[in-house]
């Protein structure tokens, strides 16, 4: 049954919080990082990838609480984590989604060391301290303007695909580190009442479902319906991360001869056996010799090794590859 058609003609099925896209600690690109953590020798690049992955877990332990306390809030939602929405020439990345009958939210998750203060211009300043414990101010881009323009380009996507153009579409900011303090006392009242604490997820969630002046209510139908909309425009982007650290064949780690010249031959044999055919039709051991030589790590590479033309690469190359890059 299809998420659309799962409760067609029911009513008030969802009791409490269903995950449609579920949330995870393993994301993509954190288990990216640590396989490209594991071939990088010492040196600057691989401390700047530790330092990438301690801050990716950082922001995902704050998701977690956010996560938490939307599983167990007992209040009648469909929720979606990690939504990349791409529309037209319009990106956003959404931490989570909430929908319910009454209203589509967008929590923005923000797990920040120090403590935020929001000065009457709306500006945000977070406070830290330096490694001789005094204290330093520094200011930060408005996660508030940031979560507005997800909540516009939502609205957007949900007028043109499903006709939807009057659903109330908020925006929380939700800070999710239990040692942070939030000031607010001289923010303006727009940004007071979008800024909150991940423990208060639920009362503001529960304020705005039985707030009596919202008299919208969406069929449980068209509830899955923007669900399955958003997990069809889902685009996660693939990171060139070597791109990114700049790093060459000197940065990565290499098998020793004798591991590759075992795992290429046990490949060439294997091949042949199934394609019943000669195990030197796959390479020979002259290629092999000028590929364990050359190293290749990407196609384009694996065509500089001899013998090896488009049409060996497209069948064969992307199991070598992985040999190369295992």
């Amino acid at each position: 049954m299809s998420l659309l058609n799962k409760l067609f003609g029911q009513k008030r099925a969802i009791q409490s919080p269903i995950f449609v896209k579920d949330f995870t600690k393993e994301n993509y690109q954190l288990i990216a990082l640590n396989e490209l953590f594991n071939k990088v020798v010492e040196g600057e690049q691989k401390d700047n990838i530790e330092r990438d992955i301690k801050l990716l877990k950082y922001g995902i332990d704050g998701e977690n609480n956010v996560f938490f306390e939307l599983k167990n809030s007992f209040l009648p939602v469909l929720c979606l984590h990690d939504v990349r929405l791409e529309y037209e020439d319009y990106v956003a990345q959404l931490d989570f989604v909430v929908i319910s009958n009454k209203f589509t939210c967008i929590l923005e998750t923000k797990k920040l060391s120090g403590n935020i203060s929001i000065d009457s211009d709306g500006n945000f300043v977070r406070t830290l301290k330096n490694k001789f414990g005094k204290d330093y101010k520094e200011g930060i881009y408005s996660p508030v303007t940031q979560n507005k323009r997800h909540v516009d380009i939502l609205k957007h996507v949900l007028s043109k695909e499903l006709k939807i153009n009057n659903m109330p579409i908020l925006s929380l900011v939700v800070m999710a580190n239990p040692k942070t303090i939030i000031k607010k006392y001289k923010c303006p009242a727009e940004i007071e009442k979008t800024l909150i604490k991940y423990d208060q997820i639920k009362v503001t969630l529960e304020k705005h479902q039985n707030d009596k002046a919202n008299q919208y209510d969406l069929a449980e139908k068209d509830m899955y319906e923007i669900a399955s909309l958003l997990i069809k425009l889902n685009t996660p982007i693939d990171m060139d991360f070597e791109a990114k650290y700049q790093l060459s064949n000197d940065n990565l780690q290499r098998k020793n001869e004798e591991t590759l010249r075992e795992e290429l031959t046990a490949y060439r044999l294997q091949t042949s056996r199934e394609e019943q055919s000669k195990a030197y039709y796959i390479f020979n051991n002259a290629e092999m010799d000028d590929m364990i030589t050359k190293y290749p790590r990407t196609e384009n590479e694996l065509l500089e090794v001899k013998g090896f033309g488009k049409v060996k690469v497209e069948k064969y190359g992307s199991a070598i590859l992985k040999i190369f890059n295992g």
